[in-house]
């Protein structure tokens, strides 16, 4: 049968800024979260409290590390600049209704992989620093024990979490994939014979039936 491991990766969206709420593009621009919001991550702090991680990685930006301090994870973290959102350059602090008359915007959102942002990151750009992180991960050292388990959390941005689930669930589209703040997604990978694949998909925190 051989040995497999085992990954969870718990990809979560850092919480609420003034400018989610105003609705404008957020990519490197370092903007703090609305403590007032911070009370919403309840359900997910206690969650993630019943959880024994290996390690936490986390974007280096305020939204970021404010949301993870929040959060309080009893784990050692690691702050890593590769996760990142993508830079929006001139977009940056726009909504939509400001650039949709926009010809190079218009022609992004139709095609934004193979088009860049002026000023800002190529999608190849984005995906490449977020493929670097994601195969140092996947080297995390396992014991010779059979079926171990490694239990990660990364506190990063909407973005980064659709590219990492497109990229292990191919049936998922990057823009199919809508992640709320303050919530995330739950990936468990298996390693066997030498490759990772995804096994099992759900939301965090775990959206209870209704009665």
């Amino acid at each position: 049968m051989g040995t497999s491991h085992y990954m969870d990766l718990f990809l979560v969206r850092h919480g609420v800024t003034d400018w989610n709420k105003e609705k404008r593009y957020l990519g490197h621009t370092d903007r703090g979260v609305l403590m007032s919001e911070l009370t919403q991550l309840k359900k997910l702090q206690k969650e993630l409290a019943e959880l024994s991680f290996d390690h936490v990685f986390t974007s280096d930006l305020r939204r970021c590390l404010e949301t993870l301090a929040y959060l309080n994870v009893p784990a050692q973290v690691s702050v890593d600049t590769r996760i990142r959102e993508i830079n929006f350059g001139d977009w940056e602090g726009k909504t939509y209704n400001e650039l949709k008359d926009n010809q190079i915007y218009r022609d992004w959102l139709n095609n934004w992989e193979n088009l860049s942002i002026p000023n800002g990151e190529s999608a190849d750009t984005f995906k490449a620093r977020i493929d670097t992180f994601i195969q140092d991960l996947l080297q995390h050292p396992f014991e010779s024990t059979p079926n171990e388990k490694k239990l990660f959390l990364i506190m990063t941005h909407g973005g980064v979490i659709r590219y990492i689930v497109s990229k292990f669930v191919p049936s998922i589209a990057f823009w199919e994939l809508s992640v709320p703040h303050g919530h995330g997604i739950h990936l468990t990978l298996v390693k066997h014979k030498g490759e990772w694949a995804c096994n099992s998909l759900s939301v965090v925190p775990f959206q209870e039936k209704e009665k």
